[in-house]
């Protein structure tokens, strides 16, 4: 069953690659998406899907509050 994790409190200019290159050291990522307002901005929030629940299980416990591209990211479940 894949995992599903939420990286908030990004900076606004980071891309898709730079989330996909911080993270793929866990495992296989499957889907990686950044949220943007209305107005085409990005919110600074992620949702990567992993391959195996003990991959993203590992990226919440070695990211969660650890410093991300110029910010300090909040790591968690996705619903």
């Amino acid at each position: 069953m894949p995992k599903r994790i939420r990286v908030e409190n990004m900076t606004v200019t980071t891309t898709p690659a730079q989330v996909l290159a911080g993270f793929d050291n866990f495992g296989s990522i499957t889907r990686c998406q950044l949220e943007f307002d209305d107005e085409g901005a990005s919110t600074g929030v992620a949702h990567v899907e992993f391959a195996s629940t003990q991959a993203g299980a590992a990226a919440i416990a070695s990211m969660n509050e650890k410093p991300f591209n110029g910010a300090t990211i909040r790591v968690r479940e996705d619903a």
